[in-house]
């Protein structure tokens, strides 16, 4: 039986954990805004030039560093479980050690055998998610790839070539 690659159940987890972390970076800033507020009434110059430089610092490098992975991932899922997808069968000419960034993604470029309009081969590529192990396939083995333009939401693997 095959599982799928991605299911709701990682879209909801990445969700939470991200609603976490725009908590974690969100509360210090509410906090620091107060003071700004405080010290622009108090009239402390010193103090609401540098509430604004540490609200401004913890804002770009909390969603710099802690939100915008997540929420790269989180589109990542959405487009493989909601998104347009197309389904095909073909041959494995390799699947990359080397971890690409795509779209703020980890992946592994996929690599397989398609053939034009006119019948001449060609590499065709896709993006592998670099998380998720990739099913027992080696080259020359037929494989159902459903993809999301070019990020694979399910991969299983058909037969194996001889």
């Amino acid at each position: 039986m095959h599982t799928p690659l991605y299911n709701e159940a990682d879209y909801s987890a990445i969700t939470v954990q991200m609603r976490k972390r725009w908590q974690i970076v969100g509360i210090p800033c509410v906090i620091l805004a107060a003071v700004l507020v405080v010290s622009l009434c108090v009239r402390l110059e010193w103090l609401t030039v540098a509430c604004t430089l540490i609200i401004g610092v913890m804002l770009i490098a909390g969603y710099d560093l802690f939100i915008k992975p997540l929420r790269c991932y989180a589109l990542h899922l959405k487009n493989c479980l909601h998104g347009r997808t197309r389904e095909c069968e073909l041959p494995l000419i390799r699947l990359s050690e080397n971890i690409d960034l795509v779209d703020g993604v980890r992946f592994h470029q996929l690599l397989v055998s398609d053939t034009d309009a006119k019948g001449r081969p060609y590499e065709r590529l896709f993006y592998f998610d670099a998380e998720k192990t990739f099913p027992d396939a080696k080259e020359g083995d037929i494989i159902r790839i459903v993809h999301h333009d070019l990020a694979v939401a399910d991969v299983q693997p058909l037969c194996k070539a001889d």
